[in-house]
């Protein structure tokens, strides 16, 4: 029996200024992405990240538990 605590997955979720998700990816896949375009278009990467910060977009990582599969 293993009565271990389920583990959270961390999701990073993008929001625009209502509160409406416009982008939802695993933490992994995010990172993956994040540090592809940095380091191939760090320009265009900047210009995206100014734009999301004037148009008040918003960036969480939440966690959900995962469900326990049935015994």
């Amino acid at each position: 029996m293993n009565d271990a605590a389920p583990t959270p997955r961390r999701t990073v979720t993008l929001r625009s200024p209502s509160g409406k998700p416009v982008l939802t990816l695993s933490v992994l896949p995010a990172a993956a992405a994040a540090a592809v375009a940095l380091a191939l278009a760090p320009r265009l990467t900047a210009t995206a990240a100014l734009a999301a910060l004037l148009r008040k977009m918003s960036l969480s990582i939440d966690a959900t538990p995962e469900p326990r599969p049935a015994a």
